[in-house]
């Protein structure tokens, strides 16, 4: 009989453990461990971009927070065309060129919206943003090549719906990878770059990031 106890004894302290580290299962349909981030969205419409583009869009590094790129979207109608186009980062800002006005361009602070107005710390955005009307000056020549896709215009007087092309880096995040980042305090941007090819269109768009 004692030897029965002892045996049950040193059973129940090797069961107890296992029994220790049994994860619970979530239910199904509920999000665990959501933690969001201060995330920041802006819009830019009927963007002309200028002949032999180069940088058409780009969104500048803040100088208190780390900037994750999400989402790219562009698109357009004109005169038809199909074009290769890069998501590049610089380590240099840009410089000239003629900034897009109005809706035109993403970076009129009107136009940027917190994605969740009710969060106390989705204050003003600090990235910068910019669309271009007129070729920049490049001062960084040799980018990191982030992305690549092509861009197709159609014609305005073409009934179907306009094409967009879309980067998406959201989904990374999910699969732990790294997304497009730019880094606090850096004079770092990425940019949508036309690679000097020519298109007579209106482009639509928009971008999504957030800052931490």
């Amino acid at each position: 009989m004692k030897k029965l106890l002892v045996s049950t004894a040193l059973l129940l302290g090797l069961v107890a453990p296992a029994f220790a580290q049994i994860n619970s299962v979530p239910q199904v349909g509920l999000t665990t461990g959501y933690l969001p981030k201060a995330t920041y969205s802006s819009a830019f419409f009927g963007l002309v971009p200028p002949a032999s583009a180069t940088d058409v869009l780009c969104i500048a590094a803040s100088s208190t927070k780390t900037v994750r790129v999400d989402r790219i979207v562009i698109g357009g109608s004109g005169t038809a065309v199909s074009l290769p186009i890069e998501v590049v980062r610089r380590a240099s800002l840009d410089t000239g060129g003629t900034i897009g006005t109005t809706t035109a361009n993403p970076g009129i602070t009107t136009q940027i919206a917190s994605r969740d107005t009710g969060q106390a710390l989705n204050t003003a955005a600090t990235a910068a943003l910019v669309s271009y009307t007129a070729v920049p000056t490049i001062v960084d020549s040799a980018p990191v090549y982030l992305d690549s896709a092509m861009l197709g215009v159609v014609a305005t007087t073409v009934g179907s719906p306009t094409p967009m092309t879309i980067f998406d880096w959201s989904r990374d995040i999910e699969n732990n990878a790294q997304v497009p980042t730019l880094a606090k305090g850096s004079t770092q941007q990425i940019c949508v770059n036309f690679g000097a090819t020519s298109t007579t269109s209106s482009l639509n768009g928009q971008i999504t990031w957030t800052e931490e």
